[in-house]
């Protein structure tokens, strides 16, 4: 057979790529990359679309996935390779890996931290360093770096806390997920698609209303947030009403003007790198499309952050503050930066009269806030203040400022 254009020896094609012709071999041998045409006498012979598997690759084994990893995503897409497509898929497992390698390294590095203050704290008293004790909190830090790295991305389990506290103690008789579905004003023909979609409790509370024409994908960072999302949604809806898919909001992975409606529910303000996240939402929303994102405020459960500050006086108000990041007060000049029109914002009207004190610990307990303060000592002496506000007027009230933009693509 006589080949022409742009057929590859696998010698050019090594060279080429800047790899060895044994990689090469190797990674035919074990199905990653089989030649577009191999002659009756064993020959090898490549294209550039063979070159776009082989930098997909390489991008995958140099963040560390193992080859059946590898393997697992190059035949989820078949033989042809859509460069776009391709490049956004990698993008969102590196994003993936490098969320998790932040975290990893923030907890790591707060040991580090507590550690060094410890010690200062002995070389004052005893003029030398005696070591830790297993009463130490440090201890309690490096089994939390053990539970980091071993599980990559957060479990329902927290979420479902979180929302447990708002359930059980909320003023608003009109519950949140509620109140959101019924703002979601969206013709019975539309494309739909989640972002952070956690454990989809907006769509277990609603599935009964969920109109039959709505096509829904629902996405997240997090395997584990999908896995519970899908067993969650199992048994309250027809099996094939939505659609699940890994994905960074940094790099949507649809192609431009996909969906009708994106939602965005209480999660912008945890994307790092947000104009570019904005963007490709605009990107992958068709013209006339609209982004439906809830967010709050900047006093939003403040008494949290006061209870926090009372037991460590060291406590950074600012720092857990998602509200400075995407929230109620500087949303939509974000939304307008990135050329969103005719926003508007919704507020939600509620607040928390919390009647036990292990509920609002168990809330605090699962918020980055209180993962980092709550040594057993703290731990405490948070139980015993809350019991005796609780005891003095009858519930804890804690400040709710939550709503939704709604913003349109021109």
């Amino acid at each position: 057979m006589q080949l022409q254009g742009e057929w590859m020896t696998a010698g050019h094609f090594a060279d080429k790529a800047g790899v060895t012709k044994r990689t090469i071999q190797f990674y035919d041998k074990v199905g990653l990359l089989s030649p577009s045409h191999r002659t009756s006498t064993g020959h090898r012979y490549y294209t550039k679309q063979d070159l776009a598997r082989l930098q997909r690759i390489l991008t995958l084994k140099y963040i560390g996935m193992t080859i059946d990893e590898i393997r697992s995503i190059i035949h989820q897409d078949g033989h042809e390779v859509d460069l776009k497509e391709s490049l956004r898929l990698q993008s969102t497992i590196i994003g993936q890996k490098m969320e998790h390698l932040r975290l990893v390294q923030k907890t790591v590095k707060e040991t580090l931290s507590l550690l060094e203050s410890l010690e200062q704290k002995e070389q004052e008293s005893y003029g030398h360093n005696i070591g830790f004790s297993e009463s130490s909190p440090a201890w309690d830090l490096f089994a939390s770096i053990i539970r980091v790295v071993n599980q990559e991305y957060e479990s329902a389990f927290n979420l479902q806390t979180r929302i447990r506290l708002h359930d059980d103690f909320s003023v608003n008789t009109y519950k949140w997920h509620h109140w959101l579905f019924d703002k979601m004003i969206i013709p019975e023909s539309s494309t739909i698609l989640e972002l952070g979609c956690g454990d989809a409790a907006l769509w277990k509370r609603n599935a009964d209303r969920i109109p039959e024409g709505w096509d829904i994908t629902l996405t997240d960072l997090s395997d584990g947030m999908l896995n519970d999302a899908r067993e969650g949604l199992k048994h309250c809806v027809p099996p094939n009403r939505f659609r699940f898919s890994s994905a960074d909001a940094r790099s949507i992975p649809f192609p431009d003007a996909s969906f009708d409606v994106i939602l965005a529910n209480h999660m912008l303000y945890h994307v790092t790198e947000r104009h570019q996240s904005l963007k490709e939402i605009y990107r992958v929303l068709k013209p006339g499309g609209i982004l439906i994102s809830s967010t709050m405020g900047k006093h939003h459960m403040l008494e949290v952050k006061e209870f926090l500050s009372q037991i460590n006086p060291n406590y950074d108000f600012g720092r857990q503050d998602f509200a400075c990041e995407f929230g109620l007060e500087n949303g939509a000049d974000q939304l307008n930066a990135v050329g969103f029109v005719d926003i508007r914002l919704e507020r939600y009207e509620d607040a928390l009269k919390v009647t036990g004190a292990q509920p609002l610990i168990d809330y605090i307990r699962t918020t980055p806030g209180g993962r980092e303060n709550l040594t057993d000592s703290r731990l405490a002496q948070l139980e015993i203040m809350l019991k005796e506000q609780i005891d003095a007027m009858g519930n804890i009230h804690i400040t709710k400022e939550v709503g939704v933009f709604f913003a349109f693509r021109k």
